[in-house]
């Protein structure tokens, strides 16, 4: 019976780091991201992968508050990208169509405690409000596949059925390709 409770403590416990670990994240949510761990939001791949912590630890007087600076592996279908953001100055990066925000490094220095594995970084991902959007033939020259085509917010993506290349048009344009024809509904 005492194997049994402890089996079961056990496979709880686990159940429930590994639902931790799979949280989905949304665009434009605030989440927490463990150093040397990896999430999915949208289409981007986003590890923490180091920090450098010169804050003034919580039971020390400094002169200057210091600053916490993390770096992020940032990966999408495309390309891999390495950036650096800290809590003083750099908070905020884009990279394609994405603003990328650091809000918060936790927890706070102490001079008596090894923190070294501990942080989690606060982080909140966007779609960059003022983004610019490559043409479609230029997406797909750099290699993203038709179906994944980002367009300008006012137009919609079609394929065209005689070879296969992408377009944004106007919805209204679209449905009159589509009764002549001319453009099929991406996948």
């Amino acid at each position: 019976m005492k194997y049994l409770v402890i089996f079961l403590i056990l496979v709880g416990t686990m159940g429930t780091s590994f639902a931790l670990e799979s949280k989905e994240v949304e665009l434009g949510e605030s989440f927490m991201i463990k150093l040397h761990q990896t999430l999915s939001i949208d289409s981007l791949d986003v590890e923490f992968s180091g920090i450098e912590d010169s804050r003034c630890p919580l039971d020390v007087t400094c002169i200057w508050e210091g600053r916490a600076s993390v770096t992020l592996y940032i990966y999408n279908q495309t390309q891999y990208r390495a950036i650096t953001l800290n809590t003083n100055d750099a908070k905020t990066f884009r990279v394609d169509s994405y603003e990328i925000n650091l809000i918060d490094v936790l927890p706070y220095p102490v001079s008596t405690k090894d923190i070294s594995e501990e942080y989690v970084a606060t982080i909140n991902i966007s779609k960059n409000k003022n983004e610019i959007v490559l043409s479609p033939l230029k997406q797909s020259k750099n290699g993203i596949k038709s179906n994944l085509i980002d367009c300008k917010p006012t137009l919609v993506l079609i394929i065209k059925n005689s070879d296969g290349s992408p377009a944004c048009v106007k919805p209204d344009t679209k449905s009159r390709l589509f009764e002549r024809g001319w453009a099929t509904i991406p996948i």
